[in-house]
């Protein structure tokens, strides 16, 4: 898998885990402080998020880390 797809892959992961725990992209961005249009390229699989940022991202979805960023295990 090249970069790219697993940029998506992961950005697909996302949007998903945030619909499921009801939150919109707006309710992201504010519970991380960042700007909701860098959320919005991360989920798009257009950005490569920093590790801290991951960490963090996992902590609001109430997801291991790990899980987050291995495109291999379902969620």
């Amino acid at each position: 898998m090249d970069d790219r797809d697993f940029l998506k892959k992961i950005g697909i992961k996302l949007k998903v885990l945030r619909s499921l725990k009801g939150f919109s992209q707006d309710d992201i961005a504010n519970k991380l402080d960042i700007d909701k249009s860098y959320y919005s390229k991360v989920e798009r699989g257009l950005t490569n998020p920093t590790l801290l940022y991951l960490k963090n991202l996992s902590e609001v979805l109430e997801i291991k880390l790990e899980e987050l960023v291995n495109p291999e295990i379902k969620i």
